[in-house]
């Protein structure tokens, strides 16, 4: 028996391996303990969602929008997510795990306890999102566009938070004793 997500259902349980889900509109939706592996969600939109302790394991998310939508335990693993969009959205306890997510859009959204580990965020923007205690240590972050107000409250490694400081605020950095060219 084919398994469908439907908009205003609820879905319990659910597993789904190897489906194409891309470009699936979803409104209203409730999954509740579901696994999708290896599913293709490409440019899929999912708005006013409900995730509980939903698992995303090697799914391609390419350009994968999620709006207004609340979680608690939704884990990302191993997903290729370049153009990820995650809009309006509560979500506690996510979890993204070595997942490409060059050029996500983290817009008005808060992450509770986020967790980032081994994942690519370059060239990512975050704008009005809320990261507070969100760990992005040994992520590649380069190019990502964002205030140090959109990061504050987040756990980055040294070489991170330099290269944050270089961008934000135009800072040089030169060794003492050298010469900077200008006078």
């Amino acid at each position: 028996m084919a398994v469908e997500l439907r908009s205003g259902e609820t879905a319990e349980g659910v597993r789904l391996a190897g489906r194409s889900l891309a470009g699936l509109g979803l409104r209203m939706t409730q999954l509740v303990r579901c696994r999708l592996t290896d599913c293709d969600l490409s440019n899929a939109e999912w708005t006013l969602c409900r995730l509980e302790e939903v698992r995303f394991e090697r799914c391609r998310l390419t350009g994968f929008r999620l709006a207004e939508c609340r979680g608690v335990d939704v884990a990302f693993h191993d997903c290729a997510g370049r153009y990820l969009q995650v809009d309006g959205c509560r979500l506690e306890g996510v979890r993204f795990e070595r997942c490409q997510l060059g050029e996500t859009t983290l817009m008005k959204s808060e992450l509770v306890r986020a967790v980032f580990a081994e994942c690519n965020l370059a060239g990512s923007v975050v704008a009005g999102s809320r990261l507070r205690g969100a760990d992005l240590r040994g992520c590649g972050i380069s190019g990502i566009r964002a205030t140090i107000d959109d990061l504050a409250g987040t756990v980055l490694d040294p070489e991170q938070a330099a290269a944050l400081l270089l961008g934000e605020a135009g800072i040089r950095v030169l060794a003492l004793g050298l010469d900077d060219g200008t006078g």
